[in-house]
C-alpha cells in the first residue's frame, strides 16, 4: 500500500482512521508497511489517468483559481456533467426540463449529508432511514442526524436482489422513511434487476419516501453490459409526484481514480438542488475549482470513455481470476463467493472455522498479519451481529491480487481452515 506517513498518518493528533489497527498489527511484528497489500477501501492511490493529468496542469483557466459565485459549482463542469447524466442515462427530453445537475464539491458523502439534513428541516420530517444490507456506511452519515437506521435485506438466495415484500412491510411500519437504493451494489457486486429497481420506487412514491439514489458505480459493470438505469427509473416513476424529494449522487472518483478530488454530479429537480446548495453554504463556499475545471475538460475528452471501458474490462477479469484462485486454491465453494457483475469489489465468506470466533473482524486481523487487508463485508450492523463476509477490492495490479491470495494461503485462511491454529 501507500505508505502511512503519507495517507495514514496523524502525527500527535488523537485520531483512528479507517483500518489504521489492522496496519498496525502488521507493522509491530517489524514489517515494512509499505509491503502491505491494502484491498479494504475501494482506493489504490495509483493515481487518475494521464489525460485527466494532463487536464489539470493544461486545462484551468486563471479564473478557476478564485471563488465561483455559482453554487452550484464551476458553470463549466456543471454543463458538462449535465450532458454527461443525460448522455449517459438515457434522460428523455421531458426527463431532462424536469431535472437539474449540481456539481458535489465535496465528496457525495456530504451531499447525502446535507439531503438527509435538509429533509429534517421539512413539515414532516423522516424520523427513520430504510438502508440495503448488506451495505455502505449509510448509517454513519445519517446516524448522527438522529435517523434511526432499519435494513432492509438483500437475500443471497433470491440472487441478491431486495426482498421485496419485507421492504415494503417497513415502508409501512415506518410512514417517515427516507429511502436509499444502491443498485449497482457495494459490497455485494450484485446489480439489481429494472423490474426489482421499478417495483422499489413504486412502493416508496405509494408511501410517500423520500429516495437517496446511490449511483456510485453506475459505469462500473461488465463490459457489453447495460447498467441498470435507476436514475431514469426514479426521473419516470416521480414524474406525477412533484412534491416527493429524491436526489441522485454519483461520484466521479471510483471511476476516474481520484477520490480524493471530492467531485460528482448530484441529480434532482432544480428547487431541491437549490435547497441542497444553501445547506451547503452553510459549512462551505464552493473548493477545487481547478480540479473541476480539469475534470470537464477530461469528460468531453473521447479518452475518458475508452478510460471506463478498459476499468470495466480489468474488473471483469480480475473478478473471474480471483475467484478460480479462491475455490482452486483455497478451497472455496462456489455458493461462498458472491462473484457479481458491477462495481469493484469481490465478497467471499469467512472460512465457517473463522465465523463463531468474532467473524469478520477475526478474519481480517488475521489477514492483516499475514499482509493483507480486506474490508468488512458490510458496513451495516444487521440483528445477527458480526458479518461472515470479507470484500475485496479489484483495482489492483494482477500481481498485488495474486500476492494477497498467496498469502491468505500460507497463513492457511482456507475454507476448511482449522479453528485451532488461530486462538483467541
Amino acid at each position: 500500500m501507500e505508505h502511512p506517513r503519507n495517507v495514514l498518518d496523524t502525527g500527535p493528533l488523537p485520531a483512528n482512521p479507517p483500518d489504521a489497527d489492522l496496519v498496525r498489527r502488521y507493522t509491530s511484528r517489524g514489517a515494512n508497511a509499505s509491503s502491505l497489500v491494502y484491498l479494504s477501501l475501494g482506493e489504490n492511490w495509483q493515481g487518475p489517468p494521464s489525460g485527466l493529468v494532463r487536464a489539470l496542469h493544461k486545462a484551468v483557466p486563471s479564473y478557476a483559481h478564485g471563488y465561483t459565485l455559482s453554487p452550484y459549482g464551476l458553470p463549466l463542469l456543471r454543463e458538462t456533467l449535465q450532458e454527461y447524466i443525460v448522455r449517459s442515462h438515457h434522460l428523455s427530453d421531458s426527463e431532462c426540463g424536469e431535472t437539474g445537475v449540481a456539481v458535489s464539491q465535496a465528496g457525495t458523502r456530504a451531499a447525502m449529508h446535507d439531503f438527509a439534513r435538509l429533509l429534517l428541516r421539512r413539515p414532516v420530517p423522516p424520523d427513520t432511514v430504510l438502508v440495503p444490507a448488506p451495505g455502505w456506511d449509510y448509517g454513519g452519515v445519517m446516524a448522527p442526524l438522529r435517523y434511526h437506521v432499519v435494513p432492509y435485506p438483500l437475500e443471497v438466495n433470491d440472487g441478491g436482489q431486495p426482498n421485496l415484500p419485507v421492504l415494503r412491510g417497513l415502508l409501512a411500519r415506518h410512514p417517515r422513511a427516507l429511502l436509499v437504493l444502491n443498485p449497482q451494489h457495494n459490497p455485494t457486486g450484485v446489480e439489481w434487476t429494472t423490474d426489482t429497481v421499478r417495483d422499489i420506487l413504486r412502493a416508496a412514491v405509494s408511501a410517500r419516501a423520500p429516495v437517496l439514489l446511490d449511483d456510485a458505480y453506475y459505469a462500473v459493470v461488465l463490459p457489453g453490459r447495460t447498467p441498470t438505469n435507476a436514475l431514469g427509473l426514479l426521473a419516470a416513476e416521480t414524474r406525477d409526484s412533484d412534491d416527493l424529494p429524491w436526489l441522485a449522487v454519483r461520484t466521479m472518483g471510483k471511476q476516474f481514480n481520484c477520490n480524493g478530488w471530492g467531485i460528482g454530479a448530484l441529480t434532482a429537480r432544480p428547487a431541491l438542488l437549490a435547497e441542497l446548495a444553501e445547506t451547503a453554504q452553510e459549512r462551505t463556499f464552493g473548493t477545487g475549482m481547478p480540479l473541476q475545471a480539469a475534470m470537464a475538460a477530461w469528460l468531453t475528452d473521447p479518452a475518458s470513455d475508452a478510460f471506463v471501458a478498459g476499468l470495466r474490462h480489468v474488473c471483469a477479469g480480475h473478478r473471474l481470476h480471483v475467484t478460480a484462485r479462491l475455490r482452486a486454491d483455497l478451497g472455496y465453494p462456489a455458493e461462498a463467493v458472491q462473484v457479481g457483475t458491477c462495481t469493484s469489489y469481490l465478497r467471499f465468506r469467512v472460512p465457517p472455522g473463522l465465523a463463531p470466533r468474532g467473524g469478520d473482524e477475526t478474519y481480517r486481523r488475521r489477514a492483516a498479519e499475514a499482509g493483507v487487508v480486506v474490508g468488512r463485508g458490510s458496513m451495516i450492523p444487521t440483528a445477527g451481529g458480526t458479518g461472515t463476509w470479507v470484500r475485496m477490492h479489484l483495482v489492483q495490479h494482477r500481481r498485488t491480487l495474486d500476492l494477497a491470495v498467496d498469502r491468505l494461503l500460507e497463513a492457511g485462511l482456507v475454507w476448511q481452515a482449522a479453528p485451532e491454529r488461530f486462538p483467541d
